[in-house]
C-alpha cells in the first residue's frame, strides 16, 4: 500500500513537472509570437511612413514650393492648397513650379489664364508687376526676337522712350536700358558694327563725340582696343587664366614676378633661351615645315624675365628717351616676351632680326605662321592700335583657330582679345 502511494506521489510530481515544462513552453511561444507581432508591426509602420513621406513628396514637394520664396509656412500651404481644389489642380502645380510663384496671387493668376490662355511664366511676371495684359504686351510677345527674361525691361522702355516695338526689343535685348540709353541713328549704326560690343556703347558716343570724322567702324574698332584710354595710364592687371590667349600691352601688365610654367629650353639649333612647352612645340612643326622648303628659322630672342626687360628698356631709354623707346620697347611687366608665348625671329645664317623682313624666310612665315598658331603680332598701319612700330620678325602663340581667325580677317589681338576673349 505504502509502494503505490509512493508510486503515486512520483506520477503526480512528474505530472506536476511536466505541467511546469508545458507551461514555460507556452509562455516562450507566446512571447516570441509577440514580438514576431512586434516586429511586423514595426515593418508595417516604417513602410507606412516611407509610403506616406513618397506621398507627401508627390502631392506637394514634386511641384517645388519654396517656403523661404513664397514667404509661408508648409502648413499653411497644404491647407491653402486644399481650399483652392475647386480649381484645377493641374492648372495651380504648373504656376507652382515657377520660380516667382506667390501663394497670394494664386487667383488672380488663375484668372488671368482664363481671361488670356498666356503661358504661365508670362501670366506670374504680369501679375507679380501688377501689368495689365493689352495689345502692346502681345505684340512683345509675339516678336521674333522676344525673350521672356526681358518682359519687364521691354515693357519700361517702351514706356520711357516710346519707340517702336522692333526697335524696342533690339535696344532692351542689346542692353541699352541698362545704359539708360535711347535708341537712335547713330546708336543703331553702332549697333550694327560687326565688333560691336555692348557694354562699350557709352564709350564709342563718347569717342565718337570727340573724333566725328571717324567712321563708326572705326570708333568701334579703337574703343574695343582702349585707344579712348592712355597708354601706361589707364592699366589693370591681365588675366593670366586665359592661357594662350593673355593679353600683355600697354593697358595690361604682368607682375614683376610672374614666370610662365612649364618653361622649357629651345635646342640650339632652333635658337637659344626658353618658351613654354605648347609654343615651342608648335614652333618645332613650323620650323620642320620651312626646313623642308630650305628655310631655316632662328629664334632670336623668345621669353624675358621682368628684370631683363627692365635693363634693355633702360637702355632704350638713355639712348633714344622715353618717347621714342616707347615706340618699340615695352616697359616692364608690359612685355609679351615675359608670357614665354612670344619670340623675335632671325634666320639661322642671320640672327638679326632687323633684317629678317628682307628674307625668304619672312616671305614664307608670314603666309604660313596661322596654321601653327602664331600671329604677326605688330603688323604694318596698326601702330596706333599696338602702340609698337611694325616689328616683322615678332611673333605671338595664340592657338590655330584664333591665329587663322586674325589672319583672314585682319585684325590685331587687341581686337580679337575684346571682342572675343574678354
Amino acid at each position: 500500500m505504502a509502494k503505490k502511494r509512493k508510486k503515486r506521489k512520483v506520477q503526480n510530481k512528474l505530472l506536476i513537472q511536466k505541467n511546469k515544462t508545458n507551461q514555460v513552453k507556452k509562455k516562450k511561444k507566446e512571447r516570441k509570437e509577440k514580438k514576431k507581432t512586434f516586429i511586423i508591426f514595426l515593418i508595417v509602420a516604417f513602410f507606412f511612413l516611407i509610403g506616406l513621406l513618397i506621398y507627401e513628396n508627390l502631392e506637394y514637394k514634386q511641384i517645388e514650393y519654396n517656403p523661404a520664396n513664397n514667404n509661408t509656412k508648409i502648413e499653411e500651404f497644404i491647407s491653402s492648397f486644399k481650399a483652392l481644389e475647386t480649381y484645377n489642380n493641374s492648372e495651380i502645380i504648373n504656376f507652382i513650379k515657377i520660380d516667382d510663384f506667390k501663394l497670394d496671387n494664386v487667383n488672380k493668376y488663375l484668372d488671368y489664364r482664363s481671361k488670356y490662355n498666356l503661358d504661365y511664366e508670362v501670366i506670374v511676371i504680369l501679375v507679380n508687376n501688377n501689368i495689365e495684359y493689352n495689345k502692346t504686351i502681345s505684340n512683345i510677345i509675339n516678336h521674333k526676337s522676344y525673350k521672356l527674361e526681358n518682359l519687364i525691361r521691354y515693357i519700361n522702355y517702351l514706356n520711357k522712350y516710346n519707340l517702336s516695338i522692333d526697335d524696342t526689343i533690339f535696344a532692351v535685348n542689346n542692353n541699352l536700358d541698362k545704359e539708360d540709353i535711347k535708341l537712335d541713328n547713330t546708336v543703331s549704326n553702332f549697333m550694327k558694327q560687326k565688333y560691336f560690343i555692348s557694354d562699350n556703347l557709352r564709350r564709342y558716343l563718347n569717342y565718337y563725340n570727340k573724333n566725328k570724322e571717324l567712321s563708326y567702324k572705326e570708333v568701334v574698332t579703337r574703343v574695343n582696343s582702349n585707344l579712348d584710354k592712355t597708354f601706361y595710364k589707364d592699366v589693370s592687371p591681365t588675366d593670366t587664366s586665359k592661357g594662350t590667349l593673355i593679353l600683355v600691352n600697354k593697358y595690361y601688365y604682368l607682375s614683376k614676378n610672374y614666370e610662365p610654367k612649364n618653361l622649357v629650353e629651345i635646342s640650339s639649333k632652333h635658337g637659344t633661351g626658353y618658351l613654354t612647352k605648347t609654343a615651342y612645340n608648335a614652333f618645332i612643326e613650323m620650323y620642320n615645315d620651312a626646313l623642308k622648303e630650305n628655310l631655316h628659322l632662328y629664334i632670336a630672342s623668345p621669353y624675358r624675365s621682368y628684370n631683363r626687360q627692365n635693363t634693355l628698356y633702360t637702355n632704350y631709354v638713355a639712348y633714344d628717351g622715353v618717347k621714342e623707346a616707347d615706340t618699340y620697347s615695352a616697359r616692364p611687366g608690359y612685355s609679351e616676351h615675359q608670357t614665354g608665348l612670344a619670340f623675335d625671329l632671325g634666320t639661322t645664317s642671320n640672327h638679326h632680326i632687323d633684317q629678317f623682313e628682307n628674307s625668304k624666310e619672312f616671305t614664307w612665315v608670314k603666309k604660313n605662321a596661322h596654321k601653327y598658331g602664331f600671329i604677326l603680332r605688330y603688323p604694318s598701319n596698326k601702330e596706333y592700335i599696338t602702340g609698337y612700330i611694325y616689328e616683322p620678325w615678332h611673333y605671338r602663340y595664340v592657338g590655330i583657330d584664333v591665329a587663322t581667325y586674325i589672319y583672314e580677317n585682319n585684325l590685331t589681338f587687341e581686337e580679337y582679345y575684346a571682342y572675343f576673349v574678354k
